[in-house]
């Protein structure tokens, strides 16, 4: 499967790439890092993980880190585990009999690959945290996270749950959790997983209208990144778009914002930009937006 295609990146001066690998629960995660080329040995630089969202990569996020990196930041994007270039979890489908040797015996397995799974995709962007916290020259106590559309909700919750992020970016989130027969289903899928009646990673089922990959229904069950939004208290900046057709705004990132207007010592800022769809935040939605982020970081790393 291919990459939506977004524009090019045309690299900033001053800004090097060199890709890395991000090793999470054993799979390894295909991610670059973007570094200003001129670097003080013993400076302390702000940092910025980015995650993509459904049916992305590493490359989403790639003129976004750029443009971070220009502004005298080290920032990492990488692959969700299963897609494109991120290794896969394995799932064991049949053992050869006669062959087991202590810890070791032959098997047969299956690769899961395209799995949309919020369990694994929080775990993989804290990981992300976990590898720029050790770059050279990153201050750990300036660290942000900076998310996109189903991405844009992980770093809601990981950002919710882990100190170190100390500013967020979320544009054009999904949010709120599943409603509606959806989430009967979900409910349905989570209990027949438990019980051994539904495989045990799916693959090709309850696929999503016009998008790529398998949801894990079982584990988007349990996944409710609004519930977390209360404990925001971290400078927090979120960017929707005026003519957003994926999921209502108002359940997601409107009202994420008005739920840390409402929390003590909450920050944020809510932008809308008119006249773009969900995709258009890459395209004509890109300056705007990825200025705004720049800005924030300016502020509040």
């Amino acid at each position: 499967m291919s990459e939506k295609v977004y524009p090019p990146l045309v690299m900033p001066d001053g800004v090097g790439r060199h890709p890395v690998t991000v090793w999470s629960n054993g799979i390894a995660l295909d991610a670059d890092v973007y570094r200003p080329t001129t670097i003080e040995p013993d400076a302390a630089l702000p940092a910025v993980v980015l995650g993509h969202g459904w049916g992305g990569s590493k490359l989403t996020a790639e003129r976004y880190a750029a443009l971070f990196a220009s502004a005298g930041m080290i920032t990492l994007t990488f692959t969700q585990s299963s897609w494109f270039g991120s290794g896969s979890p394995l799932q064991l489908v049949g053992e050869a009999p006669g062959l087991e040797d202590g810890n070791e015996a032959l098997t047969r397995v299956r690769f899961i690959r395209d799995l949309v799974d919020p369990s694994a995709w929080i775990a993989n962007l804290r990981a992300a945290l976990d590898y720029i916290e050790g770059e050279p020259n990153v201050d750990p106590a300036r660290i942000g996270l900076w998310g996109t559309s189903f991405g844009g909700g992980f770093a809601v919750h990981l950002a919710a749950n882990d100190d170190r992020v100390k500013a967020l970016v979320a544009q054009v989130p999904a949010i709120a959790p599943l409603r509606g027969p959806i989430a009967e289903l979900a409910r349905k899928r989570a209990i027949d997983t438990a019980r051994g009646d539904a495989d045990a990673i799916p693959q090709g089922v309850d696929l999503w209208p016009n998008m790529a990959g398998t949801p894990y229904l079982a584990t988007m069950a349990h996944y409710d990144a609004l519930s977390q939004v209360d404990r925001l208290t971290i400078p927090t900046l979120i960017i929707d778009a005026g003519d957003e057709e994926m999921f209502p705004i108002a359940d997601n990132g409107a009202r994420a914002a008005e739920i840390i207007k409402n929390t003590p010592d909450g920050v944020v800022d809510y932008q809308v930009i008119p006249g773009i769809t969900h995709y258009g935040i890459y395209f004509e939605g890109y300056e705007p937006g990825s200025r705004a982020a720049l800005d924030w970081w300016g502020r509040y790393l």
